[in-house]
């Protein structure tokens, strides 16, 4: 008695699987270029007051300054070297939207002139709508 050896049919490329891989990947990057636009200078220790407020979420007209303990100013992780190029970059902004908002996040140990001169700047390029950020002071034991 010969026995057929039965030949499994070749296994095609299954699309369904793959194509939930891809949308899946899609939405994680897409996710995390959102959070890593709008994500502040880690190296920036903002200053701690009792009435520090907590902001929900982004506002995507914001602009937002960081300046580092060295004196160092950034805008979206473009370093600005003196108030000149510092103006030059907030003048062209304002001239699309005087009304954006603009939020300073200071080191707590920045020279007092830096931030100053950066206020300055912002008032200099047309900008009325400016504030500082804290965080929340720990409670006292």
């Amino acid at each position: 008695m010969k026995f057929r050896a039965r030949v499994p049919e070749p296994i095609g490329f299954q699309l369904a699987p793959m194509l939930d891989i891809v949308f899946l990947l899609l939405i994680f990057f897409v996710v995390t270029q959102t959070f890593s636009l709008y994500e502040p200078d880690l190296k920036v220790k903002v200053p701690s007051a009792e009435q520090a407020t907590e902001t929900a979420r982004h506002n995507p007209n914001e602009i937002i300054i960081n300046v580092r303990e060295d004196g160092t100013v950034t805008i979206n992780r473009e370093h600005f070297k003196d108030k000149d190029q510092l103006y030059a970059k907030l003048y062209n902004s304002a001239m699309l939207d005087k009304d954006q908002t603009i939020r300073i996040r200071g080191d707590a140990k920045t020279e007092y002139q830096k931030m100053v001169d950066v206020l300055d700047a912002c008032t200099k390029a047309g900008f009325w709508n400016v504030s500082f950020s804290t965080k929340k002071a720990a409670p006292a034991p």
